[in-house]
């Protein structure tokens, strides 16, 4: 992967390069917790907080249509009433919150406009790309990846990320559904084993949850760049925004059920505002995950491992 005026990544020794040797010095002997620090600093230099909230904006108007797409295609394979089941029940998990704010909007919109056909469904997730785009420009910001593609290179790439990430989203929900079913299928086997059948789908469905996280994080940070980049580069973040974004979705259900009221203030908006709230949070965890890739690449550059 590679842009038409740029042949190397600014995660290779190019960027140290332009360091003092000081600087990288330092960068050489850094513990984990040093990286963790000096990447949550390079956020702040980056602007990482206006990255994260473009990112939320575009990821508001597109996950309507991502969704949209991801029913109508699940309505193809399975039973209609069943997928769509199934696929709001991991709404909890992924948008937590605002489940019931989506699932309403999106089951008004099933109701009224009926099935779609193959040109529909692609239009959707064309139109649900644009938060991709959004999510190429601030992870390459993050990386300081100068240059570009093509606007209509660009846009494939983006609906090709869009389908790959509806696939994640689809195989999460059959995990999911599967797990419900095996946990239910002799609840005297597992009663003699101490386990309750509740037990099996919870853990599944954190471990799904957090496997879907990885892969969609493993996604972007190695295809958004207009440089080449490794596996080895990008899985540490990845792992590392998945753990996070895990941990956040507990942290920020806390924070809504005991710290804050937000219908106190935004009254019949407080959902929109969650939601936004929430897509504002997850950009800001994806833009960490890059800014960490890229000191804990450095780090290891200039120590020579």
């Amino acid at each position: 992967m590679h842009s038409t005026s740029e042949s190397r990544s600014p995660v290779d020794g190019e960027a140290n390069a332009r360091a003092p040797r000081a600087e990288a010095g330092d960068v050489a002997s850094m513990s984990e917790l040093g990286i963790l620090y000096r990447a949550a600093r390079k956020g702040l230099k980056d602007h990482g907080t206006d990255l994260a909230a473009a990112i939320a904006f575009y990821a508001f108007f597109s996950i309507f249509p991502l969704l949209l797409g991801v029913i109508s295609v699940v309505g193809y394979f399975f039973e209609s009433d069943v997928a769509q089941a199934q696929l709001y029940g991991s709404l909890n998990d992924i948008l937590p919150g605002s489940a019931d704010l989506v699932r309403q909007n999106l089951e008004s919109v099933v109701r009224v406009r009926g099935p779609l056909g193959l040109i529909g469904v692609i239009g959707l997730f064309w139109s649900g790309s644009a938060g991709f785009g959004a999510i190429s420009r601030g992870v390459n910001r993050a990386l300081g990846a100068e240059g570009s593609r093509p606007f209509l290179l660009a846009k494939v790439r983006h609906f090709l990320m869009t389908v790959v990430v509806s696939i994640f989203l689809v195989l999460s929900v059959s995990v999911t559904a599967a797990l419900e079913i095996v946990a239910n299928l002799d609840l005297e086997v597992l009663a003699r084993l101490g386990i309750e059948p509740g037990q099996i789908s919870r853990f599944g469905g954190s471990l799904t949850g957090l496997l879907f996280a990885f892969l969609t994080y493993a996604l972007i940070y190695k295809v958004t760049p207009y440089v080449g980049t490794r596996w080895r580069q990008v899985l540490p973040g990845a792992f590392l925004a998945a753990i996070i974004f895990e941990l956040g979705k507990r942290g920020f259900l806390f924070y809504l059920s005991r710290l804050t009221d937000f219908s106190a203030v935004y009254g019949s908006l407080s959902s929109i505002i969650v939601l936004l709230l929430w897509l504002y949070l997850s950009a800001l965890v994806l833009i960490f995950g890059a800014e960490y890739n890229i000191v804990r690449w450095r780090a290891r550059m200039a120590s020579g491992r």
